[in-house]
């Protein structure tokens, strides 16, 4: 090929070189753009789960305004269901103990149970102690209940008296007693409605 043809072909050869060149360019331009447009697809996205986060986070502060009240009402509870797990278990044998001695002593026990509405005062118990109390009435003579309370204080739990009343029994026994003779009727003894609220304390495992 002469001088002359090569010159002709030159223009077409640099034209060439210019659009594998300004392709290369474009390939390179797309395939940037594809790349950081998925870097900030995933930018996005975690803003946006930071975000999320970030608003439950704030709504879990506002649900707990006084977040260590919360604690301590949340630890309370749970001092109360241990509690009424040991004195559902306990109870049942402090009673049976308080009615066996009065039967043993053939006292007439009109009611005994639980007295769940009433709460301990401003005691400071220490952590896996609660108290109980137990409504008690009995129909004795005052004799047989001197007897009793000699009985209960020799049991292994220790009770104590938070209150006691002591009333005559219905009048209606001794409008009967009124046809005897006065001096049989001196010799029954005067029985006695005599209610008592006890407490004692239990030790639960913590």
């Amino acid at each position: 090929m002469d001088m002359r043809s090569r010159l002709q072909n030159r223009p077409f050869q640099l034209g060439l070189i210019a659009f594998g060149g300004l392709s290369f360019l474009f390939l390179l331009y797309f395939t940037a753009n594809k790349t950081l447009f998925k870097y900030l697809e995933r930018l996005k996205s975690e803003f946006k789960s930071s975000q999320d986060t970030l608003r439950e986070a704030q709504l879990l502060v506002k649900s707990f305004s006084n977040p260590q009240k919360a604690l301590e009402d949340m630890e309370k509870k749970v001092r109360e269901l241990k509690e009424m797990g040991t004195t559902s278990r306990q109870l049942p044998r402090l009673i049976q103990s308080l009615a066996l001695t009065a039967t043993k002593l053939n006292i007439n026990i009109i009611s005994i149970r639980p007295r769940d509405d009433i709460r301990p005062g401003d005691e400071n118990m220490p952590a896996g102690v609660s108290k109980v109390f137990i409504e008690l009435t009995l129909g004795c003579a005052y004799k047989l209940f001197a007897e009793y309370t000699k009985a209960v204080n020799e049991l292994p739990v220790t009770f104590i008296v938070e209150q006691m009343s002591m009333e005559k029994k219905d009048e209606a026994t001794a409008s009967l007693s009124d046809k005897k003779s006065s001096e049989k009727y001196a010799q029954i003894p005067e029985e006695l409605l005599i209610t008592l609220l006890l407490s004692t304390y239990m030790v639960w495992e913590i």
